[in-house]
C-alpha cells in the first residue's frame, strides 16, 4: 500500500470525497487513512447505524513491538462479542512517539450503532483491560453515533478519524515494528455505498 503523503485538505476513496485533518505543514499518509475510511464504508454497509469510540491508551516505558496491542483487542473484543452478540467489529490503532521516552496508540473501535449509543460500558472495559495489562494511563476522544444516510455526520467522523493518520510522530520504533494496525477483515468488501444509502 502507497505510504504518499496527503496534504490537501479532502480525499476521495470509493468515488466518495471527505474534509480530512491536512494541510500544508501537517500531512496525512495515505496508507493508514484508507483502512480508517475502508472499515467505516465497510460498516455501514452491514449496519444502518455505526458507533465509533476514539480513544488513547498510553504505556510506561518504551516497548519495541505491540503485542501489547494484540492482546487488548483480543480481550476486548471477547467482552464486546460475549455481551453485545455481535461479531462484526471494525478496529484500527496508531503508534506514534515524539518527546515522550515511551510509545502511545490512538485508536478507533467501530461497532454496532443499533445495539451501542453510549460508549461508557466499552469505556469501563478498556480501562479494566488496560490496566489488567499494565499500561498507564488512557484518554477518552470523543464518540460518533452515525446513520448510514447522514453525509454531514459521517463527513465530520472522517475528519476526526484522520488524525491518525497524520505523519508526525511516526517510525520511531524498530525496523519491523508495525506504525499501525487494523481489522482487515473488514475492508475486504468492494460492494459500493451507493446500493446502500438512505436505508435505515
Amino acid at each position: 500500500m502507497s505510504k504518499a503523503v496527503i496534504k490537501k485538505k479532502h480525499y476521495s476513496r470509493n468515488q466518495i470525497s471527505y474534509r480530512i485533518n491536512a494541510n500544508i505543514n501537517m500531512g496525512v499518509r495515505e496508507d493508514i487513512l484508507r483502512p480508517i475510511i475502508d472499515t467505516l464504508q465497510e460498516m455501514l454497509l452491514r449496519y444502518c447505524r455505526v458507533h465509533i469510540l476514539r480513544f488513547d491508551l498510553h504505556v510506561p516505558e518504551f516497548m519495541p513491538d505491540n503485542k501489547i496491542m494484540s492482546t487488548f483487542q483480543r480481550m476486548l473484543f471477547k467482552r464486546i462479542r460475549r455481551h453485545y452478540g455481535i461479531k462484526p467489529i471494525g478496529f484500527i490503532w496508531v503508534r506514534e512517539q515524539e518527546k515522550a521516552k515511551s510509545q502511545h496508540y490512538h485508536c478507533a473501535i467501530y461497532l454496532d450503532g443499533n445495539k451501542i449509543r453510549h460508549p461508557g460500558l466499552i469505556q469501563d472495559w478498556i480501562a479494566m483491560i488496560w490496566e489488567h495489562l499494565d499500561g498507564s494511563s488512557r484518554h477518552w476522544s470523543g464518540y460518533h453515533n452515525l446513520r448510514r444516510a447522514d453525509e454531514e455526520a459521517i463527513d465530520k467522523a472522517v475528519f476526526h478519524l484522520s488524525y491518525l493518520a497524520k505523519t508526525r510522530g511516526k517510525g520511531f520504533r524498530p525496523p519491523q515494528t508495525k506504525d499501525y494496525g487494523w481489522t482487515r477483515s473488514i475492508c475486504a468488501s468492494k460492494r459500493p455505498l451507493s446500493n446502500a444509502k438512505g436505508e435505515e
